[in-house]
């Protein structure tokens, strides 16, 4: 599975790539997600429920950040496990400033396999663009609260 997009902050690129590197933000952005812990330089874990269609499914994840370049861009790595399946993947993010704003763009290829992959392609791809597009908004609220803050 494939997903790839852009998303537009009003913030400068600086203060998105520090929300994005923030473990508690991307715990509480997250769908699902019951917050991230760190276990080791930028190596995280998660317990994350998920549901795509008709299958419900929890999952023990496992998150790493590499060839991190500030504040410009970083790779994830994932993989999950639990009782409804299995997944891989990695991704990109890349930070572009553009005027006083910032563009995100992201990147990501999964492999996902067990009950959860049983739904189809189609399904998890929709299920996929819905995660991502929820993390998105929740991470522009968390910029716009920062910027408030000041």
């Amino acid at each position: 599975m494939h997903i790839e997009g852009s998303y537009d902050f009003e913030s400068e690129r600086e203060l998105v790539w520090d929300v994005l590197m923030d473990i508690d933000v991307l715990g509480a952005i997250i769908p699902g997600s019951k917050g991230l812990e760190a276990i080791g330089e930028n190596k995280y874990q998660s317990k994350l429920a998920v549901r795509v269609g008709p299958v419900n499914g929890k999952f023990e994840s496992k998150f790493e950040l590499v060839d991190i370049d500030k504040p410009e861009s970083y790779r994830i790595l994932v993989e999950g496990k639990g009782p409804a399946g299995h997944v891989t993947g990695e991704g990109t993010i890349r930070l572009a400033q553009d005027g006083s704003g910032t563009v995100m763009h992201y990147a990501g290829d999964a492999r996902i396999g067990g009950k959860i992959a049983a739904v189809g392609q189609r399904l998890l791809d929709v299920a996929a663009k819905q995660i991502a597009k929820q993390a998105l908004k929740k991470l522009s609220k968390q910029i716009e609260a920062r910027l408030v803050a000041g």
